[in-house]
């Protein structure tokens, strides 16, 4: 049984794996709607239309593209740009999702521009290919940790790496307990995303100077930092002692399979379930936190089984014992063939009678 609850365990787990990392690449971080509209079946919107097509059929190739559609006088410019760790099917996913939300926030608009987790979204009536755009679109800073130089001096050195590195549009990667990364939309030149990325790393540092995460989102490129050191704070602030023990990491292992079960039964799929658990924070701890405890129940069962086999050696052992002992002392009784089988009388059946309790035979 608890080898079956291990192997759900660790499927389910792969499965929220890959369910997250969708859902957590198509999550929301902000929109923009441009202020003129255009007219309902007119050239420009079937223009759109066919912009929006081509942007999602060329995020299965590439994770950065631009198209124009013409005529000059109804033309329509768009990008899209995946973040540079997203494969192929997750940044298509993840276009496909962007296109689809901005449809539903700017149905009529002839300009707009998104941005999820995993990918940036971007159309417009004119050109804006290759011109830098270093205005502030969107600015998130974590809790506080006060002014420990020891963790600043990380963030720091994190960010440094991060704006003066590689010279690629995509830079990230671990740095002691400092996440990082950075990205620029590919339309600008590297010496443009280089102009940008500092800028929005000193507006970072200013903005969220001690906070244990931030990000800055620039018009054409964005920083983000993370201090995993401080996972509670990150997590909003709740804290979670993660400390188990034998029975708990059990319990724990089938709280967090109800957990799971429970929301994908519910919603008709596993799908539903993610989508309610698109914090990439709280993702983070729930899949650190079911590790630990099916690494526990691992190692419950590997304990079991050998008192299991100890116990068996003992029973062994005894039963060896007590059948010496039987040869050897003549004063036991040992029958070597089953007892015959006592007469019984036959059925007894109830006749009325004044008295219950007395029974007579026929």
């Amino acid at each position: 049984m608890l080898r079956q609850a291990l192997s759900l365990s660790f499927l389910i787990l792969f499965l929220m794996f890959s369910i997250l990392s969708v859902c957590t690449a198509n999550s929301n971080i902000y929109v923009h709607c441009s202020q003129l509209n255009f007219t309902s079946t007119t050239p420009y919107e079937s223009n759109v239309n066919s912009l929006f097509t081509s942007l999602v059929d060329s995020a299965s190739l590439y994770n950065f593209n631009k198209y124009e559609t013409s005529p000059q006088s109804d033309a329509v410019y768009g990008l899209f740009q995946c973040r540079g760790d997203l494969s192929s099917p997750n940044c298509k996913d993840c276009v496909s999702s962007a296109i689809s939300q901005l449809k539903t926030s700017c149905p009529m608009s002839t300009g707009g521009e998104i941005q999820l987790e995993g990918c940036f979204v971007k159309y417009d009536n004119t050109s804006f290919f290759g011109v830098q755009e270093k205005v502030e679109v969107c600015r998130r800073c974590g809790p506080s940790i006060g002014y420990n130089s020891d963790v600043l001096n990380r963030v720091d050195g994190a960010l440094a790496y991060l704006v003066g590195g590689s010279g690629q549009y995509y830079r990230g990667g671990d740095f002691g307990s400092i996440q990082g990364v950075a990205q620029c939309v590919q339309d600008l030149s590297l010496s443009d995303c280089q102009d940008c990325l500092s800028e929005a790393c000193g507006r970072l540092r200013t903005e969220c100077e001690t906070s244990t995460w931030g990000d800055m989102y620039l018009g054409k490129c964005y920083i983000r930092y993370a201090d995993q050191s401080n996972e509670n704070l990150a997590n909003n602030g709740n804290s979670s002692s993660n400390k188990s023990s034998g029975g708990k990491s059990k319990n724990n292992v089938w709280k967090w399979l109800g957990y799971i079960l429970a929301a994908a039964v519910g919603a008709g799929s596993l799908t539903f379930a993610a989508k309610n658990c698109c914090n990439i924070n709280v993702h983070n701890k729930i899949i650190k936190t079911l590790k630990k405890d099916l690494e526990g129940a691992k190692k419950e069962a590997e304990s079991a089984k050998s008192e299991a086999k100890s116990a068996k050696e003992k029973a062994e052992e005894a039963e060896k014992k007590a059948g010496e002992k039987t040869k050897n002392d003549p004063s036991t009784l040992y029958f070597p063939y089953p007892p015959p089988p006592m007469s019984m009388p036959p059925p007894c059946p109830y006749l009325p009678h004044s008295n219950p309790n007395t029974c007579y035979y026929l």
